[in-house]
């Protein structure tokens, strides 16, 4: 039986800027940040908001996975569900955040989609509690 989703990949060209990002930025905790295997230069980075229950792993482009190079800085298809969508675009744009879009009022809630340090777009979503 399926329980939950345990992480989704988002891949980078530079781990440790896509780091700062998360954290700095966006305000994720790192939840592993290790070698990959003994002796790897390729960390396993894994972050999330505080108490989510599915992690992030910001993974780099690496001779196993160059068949995503070409998913970097493109739409990652990763939703980011948010609380009060208009004072979070505040602050991100005050820390510099690139938006790809302005923020949207549709029937089921709001959305906006920012642009990540990869340039990977990320959509944040604030669900209509009449929804």
């Amino acid at each position: 039986m399926i329980v939950k989703v345990g992480t989704v990949s988002i891949f980078v060209s530079d781990q440790q800027r896509a780091k700062k990002f998360y954290t700095e930025m966006l305000g994720m905790e790192i939840r592993k940040e290790a070698p990959l295997f003994p002796g790897s230069d390729v960390m396993w980075l894994e972050v999330a908001p505080e108490g989510a229950a599915t992690s992030v792993v910001l993974y780099p482009i690496d001779e196993n996975w160059e068949h995503y190079r070409g998913v970097v800085g493109k739409s990652q298809a990763v939703t980011l569900d948010v609380t009060d969508l208009q004072a979070l675009v505040d602050d991100l744009r005050a820390k510099g955040v690139e938006f790809a879009t302005e923020p949207a009022l549709n029937p089921w809630g709001s959305n906006a989609f920012i642009h990540d340090s990869e340039g990977n777009e990320i959509l944040l979503v604030e669900v209509s509690k009449m929804a």
